[in-house]
């Protein structure tokens, strides 16, 4: 049954409750330049104030030419990071900037002695589908090589939120069939996964806000346009359509548990066990899309960053492979 007001996490809903510029309404293609203006970060000096870590800015080259705006995290000092994160920005594949999500990146590149590298992609409707997945690919090659110089045996995983999990898991798919850069684990939180849209849980939140499948279906239509649910989409710009999971590294997954991507989310981990992938995959009671970018103090946000922080900690202890 469609959910028009769900029953969310208390101290979330209470969070909501005192924060009305967060926009409730369904995302329409209308909206889009309002969303660009408000989603945005608030920039590398502001990521790497108060934290023992340096930014860098550099530029890749697409391979149509055009250049994509790069920054990389690394602790002060560090001369030999213990692993490279490879960064996608959330958005809905039509907003957001490199930098998006980027605190949870730094705080681990100080803690674990990580290098973090994140790509201006380009988006859609503009730049539809496949130029930022390809765009993701050509900077994922160029970060690679840069890290290999100084250990060519430091492990790559690949992180997103969102649409940057959904680009993350076309990726990984990508890399896996090309033959491009080993990639040793990937994070994918909340990640947009499936052009169909016609899940339960999408069914089940069809106009409540906070990405819901209204939004989902501008996100999607803006990405493939008039190839959207034609065989004309490939698996790394929908990772659900991808028929084979086997030979894909560690993956950890979560989602909210009210909210639209909840089923495809779910699916997707079942399929990647029964592939014998390695998976962790949490349900997060209460929450919505986002809960933890929107509102990383509550106590179920703080919950779902221990268990990625652990698992990330497994994955660089060599426990997870």
């Amino acid at each position: 049954m469609p959910s028009q007001y769900p029953h969310y996490d208390s101290q979330l809903q209470e969070l909501l409750d005192a924060t009305p510029e967060i926009e409730r309404a369904s995302l329409l293609p209308e909206g889009l330049s309002k969303l660009r203006q408000n989603f945005v970060s608030s920039g590398s000096e502001t990521l790497c104030e108060g934290r023992e870590i340096t930014a860098t800015e550099w530029m890749v080259p697409a391979r149509d030419g055009h250049s994509l705006a790069t920054t990389t995290l690394r602790r002060k000092g560090s001369t030999r990071p213990k692993a490279a994160l490879f960064h996608i920005h959330s958005g809905g594949m039509v907003a957001g900037d490199r930098l998006i999500g980027m605190e949870l990146m730094a705080d681990w590149v100080e803690e674990f002695d990580l290098e973090c590298a994140s790509v201006e992609y380009r988006l859609a409707p503009e730049n539809p589908d496949p130029l930022p997945i390809h765009d993701c690919y050509d900077a994922l090659l160029a970060f690679s090589r840069k890290v290999a110089q100084n250990d060519p045996n430091i492990p790559l995983i690949v992180l997103g939120m969102s649409a940057g999990g959904g680009l993350a898991a076309g990726l990984t798919l990508m890399a896996r069939d090309l033959g491009g850069p080993k990639i040793s684990a990937q994070m994918l939180m909340c990640p947009m996964l499936d052009d169909s849209n016609d899940t339960g849980s999408s069914r089940q939140f069809p106009a409540s806000g906070l990405w819901d499948r209204q939004s989902n279906d501008t996100g999607w239509n803006a990405l493939l346009g008039e190839r959207r649910h034609t065989d004309d989409v490939t698996p790394y710009a929908a990772p659900a359509r991808a028929a084979n999971l086997s030979d894909l590294p560690p993956t950890f997954l979560d989602v909210g548990a009210l909210e639209v991507f909840r089923s495809e989310i779910a699916d997707f981990a079942e399929r990647l066990a029964l592939a014998e992938v390695p998976v962790e995959f949490h349900l997060w009671a209460g929450a919505f899309h986002g809960f933890d970018l929107t509102f990383p103090d509550a106590d179920v946000s703080q919950q779902a960053v221990a268990a990625r922080r652990g698992w990330l900690q497994r994955v660089l202890g060599g426990n997870i492979s």
